[in-house]
């Protein structure tokens, strides 16, 4: 898990200004998580959100010629919040080692998933028949559930080693869809 801390943050540095977080040590800096913006974007699975600021990558499922893409089933972007909601491609380092997805197919349809640089935490890409719609569940309390969004607070440290203080999945439960929340604590 440090690793994928690590590699959130140390991903600012090749992707501009996406991530916000630069050498003025704005590692401290933290959001009020309850009122960052919610995208709403065609085709969204979930959202993955962080301190210092309300820059979004946001994950969709990919289709070509109306089929989930095979190749890459999944595409990942920022909506960059901080500059008018402008919409800007992971960088390269950003999609191999902190925010892009791996991913394997199980069966027609269906694909395992994972952040590159969290691997330990596997999703599953499946059609939901409740929603009728193309979701990534997770498992919560042996529960299945829907992710809808990842978020990691960030407490301080520095620009290649940030205090993190948990990662917390809001996910709903497939049956009901009774919020649910998951937190992940990040062991020092």
């Amino acid at each position: 898990m440090k690793t994928f801390v690590l590699l959130l943050v140390a991903s600012s540095l090749y992707g501009n200004h996406v991530c916000a977080q630069d050498s003025s040590n704005n590692s401290s800096k933290q959001v009020d998580k309850t009122k960052l913006p919610v995208p709403n974007e065609k085709e969204q699975l979930f959202y993955l959100q962080r301190d210092p600021n309300k820059n979004t990558v946001v994950y969709t499922l990919n289709k070509k010629d109306g089929k989930i893409d095979e190749d890459e089933p999944v595409s990942a972007y920022w909506i960059l919040y901080e500059e008018d909601g402008e919409r800007k491609d992971l960088s390269y380092i950003q999609r191999k080692f902190a925010y892009g997805i791996d991913h394997k197919k199980v069966s027609d349809n269906e694909y395992e998933i994972r952040l590159t640089s969290c691997k330990s935490i596997p999703f599953r890409l499946a059609y939901c028949p409740l929603s009728k719609q193309y979701e990534a569940f997770t498992s919560i309390n042996n529960k299945p559930a829907i992710v809808k969004r990842i978020f990691v607070r960030i407490n301080g440290g520095s620009l290649f080693k940030p205090n993190v203080d948990y990662i917390e999945l809001i996910c709903k439960d497939s049956q009901s869809g009774q919020k649910l929340k998951h937190m992940i604590p990040m062991d020092e």
